[in-house]
């Protein structure tokens, strides 16, 4: 097994060649991200930011999910998906703010209700 070298604090520094060679071994196959992630006692989550952004073999580590065109699609093409991708997030947004402020329009009545039972200080009866 490889000796892994730690910071002052006790975490382990894994070098980029030994996340490559690990991320290598589900990437053939051999084991799952599950079963690699018990056998090295790594979080899954790590193994998973460590496949997403090495360089898979020629290609460019992914930091962004957008679409990009495939070599037979146009950029017109690519453009306009893009642009309803962005029409459908707009759209969303525009949902969940009007959903938060019907949210916020019920809390008041209550808050107001509220107050109004309270007893006002320096009153006596």
């Amino acid at each position: 097994m490889t000796r892994i070298a730690r910071k002052s604090d006790g975490r382990r520094i894994f070098t980029d060649a030994y996340k490559r060679q690990q991320i290598d071994r589900v990437l053939g196959g051999e084991l799952t991200i599950a079963e690699l992630s018990r056998s090295l006692g790594i979080a899954r989550s790590l193994l998973q930011r460590w496949k997403r952004f090495l360089p898979q073999e020629g290609r460019v580590a992914k930091s962004v999910r957008w679409p990009v065109p495939s070599a037979g699609e146009s950029a017109p093409a690519h453009l306009r998906e893009c642009q309803l991708l962005i029409g459908k997030q707009a759209m969303e947004l525009d949902r969940l703010r009007a959903e938060l402020g019907t949210l916020e329009r019920a809390r008041r009545p209550r808050a107001a209700k509220t107050l109004a039972k309270q007893p006002k200080a320096g009153r006596h009866a």
